[in-house]
């Protein structure tokens, strides 16, 4: 069984996710290779500042637009956004979703009441007059849901995108456009069984993950198609993965687990192990040991609070949920990369009137960075890149203490 350092463990996942060395993406194409790369990449409405997709693609992808992202999206399709907790998948994998879609329970009890009607005045809708959204219609009966209730027809829109009907077809701003599915897929593909489908979701989670034990696999495949897995089925999945030699298992240092990992790789895992870095991943722009990274707070790679904690030493929490009085950090905190090492937390807000960008607190984690002048020029060069790509027009850190951040944007220019 291989044994790798916990050094090469981290720059194996981060590696993988395309955010170490640096970012080795750019471009509309780079945006696409991102897409495969990290394997799903989560949607979250929240806009503090930019949104936690948008976050987790400039995170990897050189100078990297949003339109860019748009145009696979809604003009390609190339992938397409599905899930309560929304994800974008490349278009390929729908034929793994239907027989999930297929068996989901969530409404059954609703379209065995009145509501079939809805669902059916809905579909006609779309069919005879095109891609519709929530808003298209106007005057019906509400009823419980969201955080108070919702019109009758957003639940019939709700049932049909779940059950694969209908796909977002574009977006008015935030709001999502529906279009019936065989307007804008078409598949030769054989029917997928269920099985088959959560065997395709493990083995994607686990290269989503990279390296994962059992447990963290399953809360993965959970947290994508909401179907959970016991011990005894993951560990009967996982074994059939390493009979037929897609999956192999490995141990870190100073985690007493077994971690499971893509089999293909280990040559892969051996080359990081010796010190080296993989000519694929060679960088376009710097290396995180150059300029900061800043993950978004849903970034696949801290997903899993309990695994970041084994694996980079970094404890972190996404708060925005939490009153203010019980935060331990901040609103919408970010974890800074730096090197191979999650080092520091940041907590920023854009005011998009006037353009500027606050960095509301700040977090070190590693104190022998605190008087370290090349960390502090790593996170200046980070800082301006995070506030160019928000359009700032000034960077405030007028609330922070930090000696070192306050260097870092004393001469910051747009």
């Amino acid at each position: 069984m291989l044994e790798i350092s916990r050094q090469t463990a981290r720059r194996y996942v981060l590696g993988r996710q395309g955010a170490w060395p640096g970012r080795r993406w750019q471009g509309q194409a780079g945006v696409e290779q991102a897409l495969r790369a990290v394997q799903a990449i989560q949607i979250d409405p929240i806009s503090v500042v930019a949104r936690n997709h948008q976050l987790a693609l400039w995170s990897r992808v050189a100078d990297f637009q949003p339109a860019w992202l748009d145009h696979l999206l809604y003009t390609e399709r190339k992938f397409f956004e599905y899930g309560n907790i929304m994800f974008i998948y490349p278009v390929e994998e729908w034929p793994y979703w239907l027989p999930l879609m297929q068996r989901s329970s969530r409404w059954r009890d609703w379209i065995n009441s009145e509501m079939p009607t809805v669902i059916e005045h809905v579909r006609e809708r779309i069919a005879a007059e095109g891609p519709l959204s929530s808003r298209d219609f106007k005057d019906r009966t509400r009823v419980a849901g969201g955080f108070n209730t919702v019109k009758d027809t957003s639940h019939g829109l709700d049932y049909l995108w779940t059950t694969g009907q209908i796909l977002i077809h574009s977006r008015r701003g935030s709001d999502r456009v529906f279009e019936l599915t065989e307007r804008m897929l078409q598949f030769d593909h054989a029917p997928v069984t269920l099985d088959e489908a959560k065997d395709f979701f493990l083995a994607k989670a686990l290269r989503d993950t990279g390296l994962a034990s059992a447990s963290e696999l399953a809360r993965r495949t959970g947290n994508i198609i909401k179907i959970g897995a016991g011990t005894v089925e993951m560990k009967a999945r996982l074994a059939k993965m390493e009979e037929n030699g897609t999956a192999a298992r490995l141990t870190v240092e100073g985690r007493p687990d077994t971690l499971f990992y893509p089999a293909a790789e280990t040559p892969l895992l051996e080359q990081l192990e010796r010190g080296e870095i993989p000519p694929e991943w060679q960088v376009v722009a710097t290396t995180t040991t150059e300029e900061v990274n800043l993950l978004a707070p849903l970034d696949n790679i801290i997903w899993d609070r309990a695994r970041l904690r084994s694996l980079f030493d970094f404890d972190y929490i996404w708060e925005v949920y939490k009153p203010a009085p019980i935060r331990r950090w901040g609103y919408y905190t970010m974890p800074i990369l730096y090197g191979d090492r999650l080092v520091a937390k940041l907590d920023p807000k854009l005011d998009r009137k006037t353009g500027r960008l606050l960095v509301q607190g700040f977090w070190l984690d590693d104190p022998t960075l605190a008087e370290d002048a090349a960390f502090g020029r790593a996170l200046a060069t980070g800082l301006r890149r995070f506030a160019n790509f928000h359009q700032a027009t000034s960077l405030d850190c007028s609330l922070i203490s930090y000696p070192l951040l306050k260097q870092a944007v004393e001469n910051w220019e747009i």
